[in-house]
């Protein structure tokens, strides 16, 4: 008879003998081959294996969990003798899944995502850091963003509000700015956050982007909701099921003002974001099938589904 995740952890529990993570109990069962018939579908099954164990310590009054500490979220079970040490590097670092698609891959699924959400409807254009000049070793490190987006002001407007709008509104565009990774966890998440804060903060608004992030995750969430606020770029977690349904978990921090300075670097040193800003300047809102085509491609429903699942982001 198949066991549960709430067996499944309790095992895990009563095996090592230490308080655990969720994320961690995972791993520890997937070690140990004790989660192949729990039907954990999606690209992040430990986030499912944890969120069903929080849910039973906080709507069970007869869990057998018991909670040790929040911060990191440390488990036991309840009446057990918990001497050995804990390791809490280890706790906070469950091991990233082995992909065979790399972060470029993903680049699709934000240019989607960001075109048809309400509160970007932008147009995006990789940039390609292997094209940039060649610079002493580390005085780049952290300059390039991974995309740059834009969005018109005019875009959903009548022609003649349009050309109103492009003539005599200061600045009737949003750059965007977004660092690209695969997967995020409370171990690896400062050090990608200042990752997307440096090469991203000269934008209107930064982002940093990955996938399926575990939002069971307290203590990660705590993390962004307060990272977010106090350096505010924001965070967003692509969907591999729906990629049109990815969340904003925070919000960037509208700056008004671009930083030149850094624009103007960027440009010097890298044809692609060079040509972004001259795509920016010369798009045409009369002409949008022409101006398009110097962005990344938006894939229809049809052809996002079937990249989804030959780079084998979905299953």
């Amino acid at each position: 008879m198949a066991k549960s995740i709430i067996e499944v952890a309790k095992e895990v529990l009563e095996r090592k003998k230490e308080a655990l993570n969720p994320n961690r109990m995972y791993h520890i069962a997937k070690d140990l081959d004790l989660i192949s018939d729990l039907n954990l579908g999606g690209k992040t099954p430990w986030a499912s294996f944890g969120a069903r164990i929080y849910i039973d310590i906080k709507g069970n009054p007869n869990s057998v969990f018991e909670v040790v500490s929040t911060k990191p979220m440390l488990i036991k079970l309840k009446n057990q003798d918990v001497s050995k040490p804990v390791n809490l590097a280890e706790q906070i670092s469950p091991k990233e899944p082995q992909t065979s698609y790399c972060e470029r891959d993903l680049h699709i699924l934000l240019t989607r995502f960001v075109f048809v959400n309400d509160n970007f409807k932008a147009y995006t254009k990789t940039i390609y850091h292997e094209s940039s000049k060649k610079a002493q070793k580390g005085v780049d490190k952290w300059l390039y963003p991974d995309i740059v987006g834009v969005s018109f002001e005019y875009r959903d407007y009548q022609k003649e509000l349009s050309k109103f709008i492009n003539k005599f509104s200061t600045l009737p565009v949003k750059i965007y700015a977004f660092e690209m990774k695969k997967h995020l966890n409370v171990s690896s998440f400062r050090e990608y956050y200042f990752q997307a804060v440096s090469n991203s903060s000269w934008a209107n608004e930064g982002y940093l982007v990955a996938l399926d992030i575990d939002e069971s995750d307290e203590e990660l969430m705590d993390l962004i909701k307060r990272m977010s606020g106090s350096f505010g770029i924001g965070v967003i977690s692509l969907s591999s099921q729906n990629v049109d349904e990815s969340v904003i978990l925070a919000r960037a921090k509208f700056k008004e003002s671009l930083d030149y300075s850094v624009m103007n670097e960027l440009s010097s040193k890298n044809p692609d974001f060079k040509k972004f800003l001259e795509s920016v300047e010369e798009f045409n809102i009369e002409k949008e099938y022409r101006s398009i085509i110097e962005f990344d491609k938006v894939l229809d429903n049809e052809k996002l589904e079937n990249y989804l699942k030959e780079k084998k982001i979905k299953d």
